[in-house]
């Protein structure tokens, strides 16, 4: 497919986000959407494509808004009434309608064919829109409002001022890797000690823009059906990317931000350093429920780093529970053992003094 021309760009901007007038902002949105839909090579396709315009990814966008109650199999009839039977055409039909998801909502809903049965990263497993699952069930799985520890979450929330971008840096090493997938932001990979960032600004304020209207309250069914996300899972994003990891009032964090705008590839998007306030305020009790727990993890490395050479890290990797039990019976078991070994000792000594003190008050006598 060729490339969408400003004017099929303002279409899309206007009937998904209604930020016509925002167009400008979306430069790194439209990245995305390029290299979803503008082919690299010339294929010869001997069946009709299932999207042969931008006005039929528009119209499946808005299709999926429509009905956040229908299955992926119930869609694929409703927007692709003649079944496929080619293979390829199938397969042609499938990339369309996670392109229709992606461009929408932001989330990969074919993450999981890319990667083994057992990949995950930090706790996360990459999700994929199943055939017979309602579109909305399969959102919630991608953000489960999960148990938090509230403890953890509301002292990394207290103490937020330690996950500010330098200072995970410097403290802890920890790199930052943007990315288009929502579901991954503030995934924390322990083994690379990268944290992944959504970097789709210029979606998300027009996320928060719609739902501004919308009740806190208001969870997936609500808010699905007004073509947002819900305005908690929103506020939490923005809050954790203006508020704590990026704050507007953090000199050095703003030039971190810049740093990573500017030399970042795939690069944050420029929207970023455009600090707007938020479409509505955070209420004074504003706890998280679907990132306090990748908060509270980001709260826990900063304020146990780990090492940066290769020794520490190996004595780290090795200072479980479980070794750590064993050290300490270990050392009770020595304690026991060099307290015996004293006594004994004790009574050597005393043994010693007494056959000193007998031979000295019984001389031997000499003839």
């Amino acid at each position: 497919m060729r490339g969408a021309t400003p004017s099929e760009k303002r279409s899309i901007v206007r009937d998904l986000f209604g930020a016509e007038d925002k167009l400008h902002s979306f430069s790194t949105y439209f990245q995305v959407y390029d290299s979803l839909t503008t082919s690299t090579h010339t294929t010869v396709q001997i069946y009709p494509s299932a999207l042969s315009s931008h006005d039929d990814i528009r119209r499946l966008a808005l299709e999926l808004r429509a009905n956040p109650f229908i299955t992926r199999e119930e869609f694929e009839d409703h927007v692709f009434p003649q079944k496929a039977m080619d293979p390829e055409a199938v397969g042609d039909q499938n990339r369309a309608i996670n392109l229709a998801v992606q461009l929408s909502f932001m989330i990969d809903c074919s993450d999981k064919d890319r990667h083994s049965e057992d990949y995950e990263i930090g706790g996360f497993r990459p999700v994929r829109w199943e055939g017979s699952e309602r579109f909305i069930d399969f959102i919630k799985r991608t953000f489960p409002i999960e148990l938090h520890d509230q403890g953890k979450v509301r002292m990394a929330m207290k103490e937020k001022n330690a996950l500010k971008c330098w200072k995970l840096k410097k403290r802890a090493h920890i790199k930052f890797l943007p990315t288009d997938n929502f579901a991954e932001h503030l995934l924390y990979d322990p083994h690379d000690g990268v944290v992944r960032i959504f970097r789709q600004i210029a979606f998300l304020k027009a996320q928060l823009r719609l739902s501004a209207h919308l009740p806190m309250s208001y969870g997936f069914a609500e808010s699905l059906q007004m073509g947002t996300l819900p305005p908690q899972l929103l506020l939490e994003t923005m809050h954790s990317l203006q508020g704590i990891i990026f704050p507007a009032v953090d000199e050095k964090s703003s030039r971190f931000l810049e740093n990573l705008v500017r030399n970042t590839q795939p690069g944050f998007d420029p929207d970023c350093l455009l600090y707007e306030g938020y479409p509505r305020p955070a209420p004074e009790d504003f706890e998280y429920y679907y990132w306090g727990n990748r908060l509270a993890k980001l709260h826990q490395v900063v304020m146990n780093p780990r090492p940066s050479n290769r020794i520490g890290q190996w004595i780290q990797r090795h200072a479980s529970e479980k070794n750590a039990l064993s050290v300490a019976i270990l050392s009770l078991v020595l304690s026991a053992f060099f307290g015996f070994l004293s006594v004994v000792l004790g009574f050597i000594q005393v043994w010693l003094a007494y056959q000193s003190w007998k031979f000295q008050a019984n001389p031997p006598i000499v003839q």
